[in-house]
């Protein structure tokens, strides 16, 4: 099983998400509960073998292990997020903690414009003798990305 703290996500991950959290204003732990719910409650593939497994009479009783304590110990995610977690992890074939720890580095990995451009605002800051233009960087961001 992996473990549900920060401590163990990769270090790129971590930095997004901690870059995240920052900009939004909220603690570390606090952007994390708010992310997990967030992916817990938003459509994703996984649910389409919940859905396949549930239409063929599959029980999901979830496994009470120590991953799903850490969910409600250290990210006191709410019964319906916890509930989609395990639904999805039992349909996968993984442990709850490393479907949690996976979906939380798929998101880190998932960049926004808005990441692009707190990392390139975190640049400026650290050297502000850049003196970067952010208006023609927003529209090269925005060019890359096809938007």
């Amino acid at each position: 099983m992996a473990d549900l703290t920060v401590n163990d996500l990769p270090d790129a991950d971590l930095t997004v998400l901690r870059r995240r959290a920052r900009a939004a204003g909220l603690p570390l732990l606090g952007y994390l509960r708010a992310e997990l719910i967030a992916l817990a409650r938003a459509r994703c593939a996984d649910d389409t073998i919940v859905e396949f497994l549930e239409a063929e009479g599959r029980e999901f009783i979830p496994e009470i292990d120590a991953a799903a304590v850490a969910l409600l110990d250290v990210y006191d995610l709410p019964a319906d997020a916890l509930a989609a977690f395990g639904r999805r992890a039992y349909a996968t074939g993984q442990p709850l903690g490393d479907y949690v720890r996976r979906s939380l580095i798929s998101s880190a990995r998932r960049s926004t414009f808005d990441d692009a451009m707190l990392e390139f605002q975190e640049v400026q800051d650290r050297d502000p003798s850049l003196n970067l233009d952010v208006e023609a960087v927003a529209a090269s961001v925005r060019y890359a990305r096809g938007e």
